[in-house]
């Protein structure tokens, strides 16, 4: 009995160890069904092990770690190692893994047209995970692109459920475009660079363009020469252009105009540019380029003086001129005072010049006296001062009043006297009233009975032969307006 009992406990004991032997080789040994998925990440973005088991498919007993405790995910697609366990069984198996990588930032040139922005345009790697579900959107709709201005804008995206951001830079980068205009100009002619060019398009049509030299401006005094202008945008970005320039030279003189006789009371100050000016052969004022020699002058001393004008022009070319300065101890303000208010009482507007020469001729024969004296003035407005002061004189002094009051008229002019060497000298005036030539003027008082020309106020040469002729009847001699013809224009006859 005892002895069975044994036998019995022997029995048990080896069968319970070989269930539990059976149970463990069952328990580790065994596999199990399990279910697993493909994850899509940014990268950057954690993964656990679990988010492999596909949801709702697997016993919710299943536990699963990466084989490779200190696995981190790389970009781009990878099997990821994993120990699936239940109880105490385990197996191993791989699961795909697509880790995606944003991109740092999407440039677009602005003013150019592009399809509409699309979310997995801006994953680096999005073709990595062709045919598994992407879910990668905009938080906030973008524009389209050519509707973006130059600057950087930040877009937000989420992919799954990872939200990142991504810079957006639209930018300016293409130059310009213009036309080369090709110029001519004459010589010293300011040109400004927007002159040589034309039709000038941007993507940034409605910001600024600056024109300027390239590197060199044109050389105006120059010859003809190519110039390289600089067109470029608010964004820096520029184009050169390459023209033509055409410099015209000066081929004639310049010409000094409206200088004269200056006649100053002494110490008074000399305004030697009044009414001056100066043109070239291009009609150009180049006034501000005439130079004014007066170190021979001596405004504070009597007597007369020479001033030299000489204008040069851009090409070098030159024209001087040389008046005579007088220096008086009279006023000639005052001078020229009398004789307009003497002349506002015998002339008008309404009147000719040679109107007006007639009525010079009948006041100075009517209000100023012949006397034979030896005052013989240097200049007509001393003459005019003794004229106008005494109220007589010799042929000097007539002469003098003459020349001041047919110069304050507007008739045009000059001195003329007799050929030195002659016993006696007399002085008289040449005049072309009207442009109708010069002939010769003389108030001087001789004898009425020598009625020569239109009353001697206005007469021609061969008149003046003739008197000087009938003047031997008188004194003697015929010299009375003998003249050195090479001084003087020609006299109608």
């Amino acid at each position: 009995m005892r002895k069975n009992i044994v036998i019995i406990l022997v029995i048990a004991v080896l069968a319970g160890a070989g269930f539990c032997g059976w149970y463990y080789w069952w328990t580790t040994h065994a596999t199990f069904e399990y279910s697993l998925q493909p994850v899509v990440i940014l990268e950057g973005q954690p993964v656990k092990p679990e988010g492999f088991l596909k949801p709702g498919e697997n016993d919710e007993r299943i536990s699963a770690v990466f084989m490779n405790p200190t696995f981190e995910p790389s970009s781009g697609k990878q099997d990821v190692p994993l120990t699936l366990s239940m109880g105490w069984r385990s197996v191993e198996a791989d699961a795909p893994l697509y880790v995606l990588t944003a991109v740092d930032r999407v440039e677009h040139e602005f003013g150019e047209t592009a399809p509409e922005l699309k979310a997995d345009d801006f994953l680096a790697n999005a073709s990595v995970a062709e045919g598994q579900t992407v879910d990668v959107r905009f938080i906030e709709k973008p524009m389209l692109l050519e509707d973006y201005p130059v600057g950087d804008y930040v877009l937000s995206l989420a992919l799954n459920d990872a939200v990142f951001e991504v810079l957006l830079t639209v930018a300016d980068t293409t130059p310009p475009e213009a036309e080369a205009v090709d110029i001519d100009i004459m010589i010293g002619e300011e040109v400004e660079p927007e002159s040589f060019v034309t039709n000038i398009t941007d993507a940034s049509d409605d910001l600024p363009i600056t024109i300027t030299y390239y590197e060199n401006e044109p050389d105006v005094f120059g010859q003809n020469q190519t110039v390289a202008v600089k067109v470029e945008d608010y964004y820096g970005n520029y184009t050169v252009v390459f023209a033509e320039l055409l410099v015209k030279h000066n081929t004639d003189d310049p010409v000094i105009e409206g200088t004269g006789t200056i006649h100053i009371l002494v110490g008074d100050t000399i305004l030697y540019l009044q009414d001056v000016t100066a043109y070239d052969d291009f009609g150009r004022d180049i006034t501000d380029r005439v130079v004014v020699d007066n170190t021979d002058v001596d405004p504070y001393t009597v007597g007369v003086y020479t001033v030299r004008y000489k204008v040069t022009d851009f090409s070098g070319r030159t024209d001087e001129v040389e008046e005579k300065v007088y220096v008086l101890e009279i006023d000639v303000n005052k001078v020229n005072e009398d004789v307009d208010k003497a002349l506002e009482e015998i002339i008008n507007d309404g009147m000719t010049q040679l109107q007006k020469v007639h009525a010079i001729f009948n006041w100075v024969r009517e209000e100023i006296g012949y006397a034979l004296n030896r005052d013989r003035p240097e200049t007509a407005y001393e003459g005019a001062h003794i004229a106008l002061r005494d109220r007589r004189g010799n042929c000097y002094i007539f002469y003098s009043i003459s020349e001041v009051m047919l110069t304050r008229a507007g008739i045009e002019n000059m001195m003329i006297e007799r050929i030195e060497g002659t016993p006696t000298r007399h002085r008289w005036n040449l005049i072309n009233p009207d442009g109708l030539g010069w002939h010769h003027y003389d108030s001087y008082p001789y004898p009425q009975r020598l009625n020569l020309g239109e009353r001697r106020a206005f007469f021609t040469d061969s008149q003046a032969r003739g008197f000087s002729r009938d003047f031997v009847e008188f004194n003697g001699t015929q010299d009375f307006y003998t003249y050195d013809t090479s001084l003087y224009p020609p006299i109608i006859q």
